[in-house]
């Protein structure tokens, strides 16, 4: 059963511009709360009808806190970018199926790929592989060294590499270039990959036949509860068929069929 929660703000900075990292602290589904769920949030002026989707970019059931990494993209956003410490928020949650790693075991060996706001549940996923005595290279990209974020927490968790846009840090193109020239022809136990959909289609491309590999898709979501079917994905067989709010937002790449 998905519950509605009432939190309190207990920090919110900017991360990087437009970039947002939010801090909540209340009674929540702190068990249910896996990397790659999401919830879905209120925005705080009833003009805004619909709730917003933010993936969890960490948790912590001991501090009963949630911490959710966005980016302002419209009048929503950025109404709730200029939120204070002590304001509350509605959010219902946790939603979604995240990713597999319950079956890993110490010393077995991850890749995670990300770009944009794709980075913030692999920063969680990443915190509990590291928990877990799992290895994780990281490979992240960025537009350039201003929009970068996370990065220091993410080289605590694993071998991180970086790829910018404009060469201004690590290695420059997209953070393809990683897999490319570092981490072609390294195995791995499991991969993820989350970001936009260029990224995920390259990621699927590269290993075409591995059943090993999870994608979070990015989805504009009105419900979040699969009622409104309205982010619905085809499959492999191209049948409009999956919901990425309910069967996802993280499937199997051999469940999906990606196009632009």
């Amino acid at each position: 059963m998905v519950n509605d929660y009432e939190m309190t703000i207990s920090a919110h900075r900017e991360l990087a511009p437009g970039i947002w990292r939010l801090e909540l602290q209340g009674d929540f589904d702190y068990a249910g709360a896996l990397p790659g769920t999401f919830v879905e949030v209120e925005m705080p002026d009833e003009a805004y009808q619909l709730r917003r989707p933010f993936a969890i970019a960490d948790c912590d059931s001991e501090r009963q806190t949630l911490a959710l990494i966005y980016r302002v993209v419209g009048a929503g956003t950025e109404l709730m970018s200029q939120l204070h410490e002590g304001a509350t928020l509605k959010l219902l949650g946790s939603l979604g199926n995240g990713f597999p790693f319950a079956d890993l075991v110490p010393g077995q060996r991850t890749l995670l790929v990300g770009g944009g706001t794709g980075i913030p549940p692999l920063l969680y996923l990443s915190k509990v592989l590291h928990e877990r005595g799992i290895q994780a290279d990281i490979a992240v990209g960025f537009l350039n060294q201003e929009s970068m974020f996370a990065t220091d927490e993410l080289q605590q968790y694993g071998n991180l590499a970086i790829t910018t846009n404009d060469g201004s840090v690590g290695i420059k193109g997209f953070v393809s270039a990683v897999l490319d020239n570092k981490w072609h022809d390294n195995p791995y136990d499991r991969i993820y990959a989350c970001g936009p959909l260029g990224l995920l289609m390259s990621v699927q491309n590269r290993y075409p036949d591995a059943d090993n590999v999870y994608l979070s898709l990015e989805s504009r979501m009105a419900c979040g509860v699969g009622a409104c079917e309205g982010c619905v994905v085809p499959d492999k067989q191209g049948k409009l068929s999956l919901r990425v709010c309910v069967e996802g937002p993280v499937f199997n790449s051999q469940e999906v069929q990606l196009s632009v």
